[in-house]
């Protein structure tokens, strides 16, 4: 993530592939998170956010079957209640999830190190039950997935690389402004990016989705993820 918002010269090509940005840290399980999320709002009984005539072609069937199997509203319940970080790992719900996460975090791990016995880090597991947490808030999704045009032979004044962005990302909506006044403000935006552990990251994110889901802002959780997962890498390198 990053506290520099980009202004959007005009709007990015909506696309039903998730783009390589969007999973870049997820290690291929981008899908899992759309099935699994999918389930908690079916539970919910959310009505359809932006995009969903495209999610639903997205969401992996397979995936879907299990967690409607594995996955109850007393469950998915349990998860938003939580109130810390750790009580998220006794979850059915997140249980379910790492069910399927871990045998493909595993195989991702397995390619770096064919050598030795591939095993998931104590941070990795955190940057999931940080994910499963803040997700479990998300009731208003935009499953657009917007990837940036290169613009070669645009005439249009001021257009250039910083003028492209994701205007469904985490960044983007928090410094969406209104009134002149972006809804978060840098120096708090700065604060999550800056957070010295897990805990504080986590727990000043959750208040950050919380605000911007609470104003009716839609966020797209593929990219929620993948933010959550850099910062972790960012935080053990």
């Amino acid at each position: 993530m990053t506290p520099s918002i980009p202004t959007i010269a005009k709007q990015p090509t909506a696309s039903t592939k998730t783009p390589y940005q969007a999973t870049r840290y997820l290690n291929g399980c981008a899908d899992i998170v759309l099935a699994w999320h999918n389930r908690l709002l079916e539970i919910k009984g959310t009505s359809k956010g932006k995009g969903d005539e495209q999610n639903d072609s997205e969401i992996n069937e397979s995936y879907a079957a299990f967690f409607r199997t594995a996955m109850s509203a007393s469950d998915a319940a349990k998860l938003r209640r939580c109130q810390h970080m750790d009580d998220v790992a006794i979850q059915p719900a997140f249980i379910a999830l790492w069910q399927q996460l871990q045998p493909k975090l595993l195989d991702k791990q397995s390619q770096y190190q064919s050598q030795h016995q591939p095993t998931i880090s104590d941070n990795t597991f955190a940057a999931w039950l940080a994910i499963a947490w803040i997700l479990a808030q998300v009731r208003t999704v935009d499953n657009h997935y917007y990837a940036s045009r290169s613009d070669k032979g645009s005439s249009a004044k001021g257009s250039s690389a910083k003028e492209k962005g994701h205007p469904n990302t985490l960044a983007y909506v928090a410094g969406h402004k209104v009134d002149d006044r972006p809804l978060i403000t840098p120096l708090r935006f700065e604060k999550l990016t800056a957070a010295r552990d897990p805990d504080s990251f986590t727990t000043l994110l959750a208040r950050l989705v919380a605000q911007l889901q609470q104003q009716g802002h839609a966020l797209n959780v593929v990219w929620l993820a993948n933010d959550i997962v850099h910062w972790f890498q960012d935080y053990q390198d």
